[in-house]
């Protein structure tokens, strides 16, 4: 067996190493966007799309037969989609539907150790947060102490942590805790009428905390914090209206702030800027933060006739554009480890012709395996081709004409075990 070492045997020039060395690590390798469609439209259904910041392009690639989307996590290469009355698990390597159930009253999902957290709202009545098998996704247990409909869930340690902002009439909220390895239920604390709207849970400098969505009519928001267990609490009032929590970088809360983006303080609470997105005529379906390239992915729609998707920087600067469907109420970003990925062992030689080109690029084995898949990656760690459609091919030939010049990394998937080679483009 021998060892390929990219950083200096095929590139061969020591100017490269710290730049290739620093590209290891976490990527963003896709952008899964899932759109409801149009509202009250019943022939309109549930749509999933993935977004390529590489090639900057969107392709679709799944559909539920129902009418709204409330959540998407990602874990691994599995994506699984909270949609109205259904949990759908999908391969987002192959984007194939694996496995589905009823879930009527979906809300919220997260993954925690192979098992799948999901939280409901109306018109369940009763067993508000259940749990269920990541991998089949067949039921696991009720948490039947939750007392009311349930919103964003938390893990930190062995305690799970739920927000229950109860029905839409609700006049309290609470923060419901129960043990992640026996399910135990251990508290539920009430923060009366300034938890209304409990929604959105992080976990921040050793603390819970909970960004409030303010109810219809409301001038303020609150964010909540409370220790592990519940015998400190602490309600801080935001003097602004408050919507889904973007997410957090460096101490800094992002959040849907008076219809746009705003920016809070953690470290006192107090608000940096009320308007770092702008509020548009659309309303903001969701947003979420690439916290490796510090960019917001924002979707903006009129739940009828029209939905776009923006990229900002978090200075509040548009910085690119996605295609993003009518009602797009669910992103969600795919980060993946590429650690050692230019260091690999392999019995097998990969050979790319003709290297530099500046179209197309032909890749052959040397043994008689099959090429799976492939990815192309340039040297600052960016996927910026993928097609894990493809299979069983003895010679793969690839477009490259759209790409800019440089140098790249060709990654081919073979009998369960990945090759390397590099190539130019001129």
């Amino acid at each position: 067996m021998k060892k390929t070492y990219f950083l200096i045997v095929l590139i061969g020039l020591t100017a490269f190493s710290s730049t290739i060395v620093s590209a290891q690590g976490w990527i963003v390798n896709q952008v899964i966007v899932g759109s409801g469609g149009v509202y009250g439209n019943t022939t309109n259904h549930v749509s999933l799309a993935s977004y390529n910041p590489g090639n900057e392009t969107t392709a679709d690639f799944g559909e539920i037969f129902t009418q709204s989307i409330q959540d998407i996590v990602i874990s691994d290469e599995y994506a699984y989609v909270a949609a109205q009355d259904s949990i759908v698990k999908f391969n987002i390597d192959t984007y194939e539907k694996v496995a589905a159930i009823e879930a009527i009253g979906i809300n919220r999902l997260l993954i925690n150790n192979a098992k799948l957290l999901a939280s409901y709202q109306y018109p369940v009545t009763e067993n508000f947060v259940k749990i269920f098998s990541a991998e089949d996704l067949t039921f696991v247990a009720n948490i039947a102490e939750v007392s009311d409909e349930a919103a964003g869930m938390l893990v930190v340690n062995q305690l799970a942590y739920v927000a229950v902002p109860g029905g839409w009439q609700s006049t309290v909220g609470k923060i419901a805790i129960f043990n992640i390895s026996d399910y135990s239920f251990v508290d539920e604390i009430n923060f009366n009428e300034q938890g209304v709207g409990v929604y959105d849970l992080f976990y921040f400098n050793d603390q819970i905390m909970s960004v409030n969505k303010t109810p219809w009519g409301g001038s303020v928001g609150y964010i909540l914090t409370m220790n592990s267990i519940g015998s400190h609490t602490e309600i801080h009032m935001i003097n602004e209206t408050l919507g889904k929590m973007v997410g957090v970088v460096d101490g800094i809360l992002y959040t849907i702030m008076d219809g746009g983006i705003g920016s809070i303080e953690l470290s006192d609470f107090s608000v940096i800027n009320t308007n770092l997105v702008n509020a548009s005529q659309l309303t903001i379906a969701d947003a979420k933060i690439d916290t490796i390239n510090n960019l917001f992915y924002v979707t903006t729609t009129d739940y009828y006739s029209a939905g776009f998707g923006t990229i900002f920087n978090l200075n509040g600067v548009e910085t690119g554009n996605f295609d993003a469907g009518i009602s797009a109420d669910a992103i969600a970003i795919d980060y993946r480890d590429y650690t050692g990925l230019y260091l690999l062992y392999s019995d097998v030689d990969i050979n790319i012709f003709p290297n530099p080109s500046s179209d197309i690029i032909t890749a052959k084995v040397s043994n008689e395996d099959l090429i799976k898949n492939f990815i192309i990656v340039d040297i600052n760690g960016r996927i910026i081709m993928n097609s894990y459609n493809k299979r069983n091919e003895e010679t793969l030939v690839i477009n490259i004409n759209e790409m800019d010049s440089g140098f790249y990394f060709l990654i081919l998937t073979i009998d369960n075990k990945q090759i390397s080679g590099s190539f130019i483009k001129k």
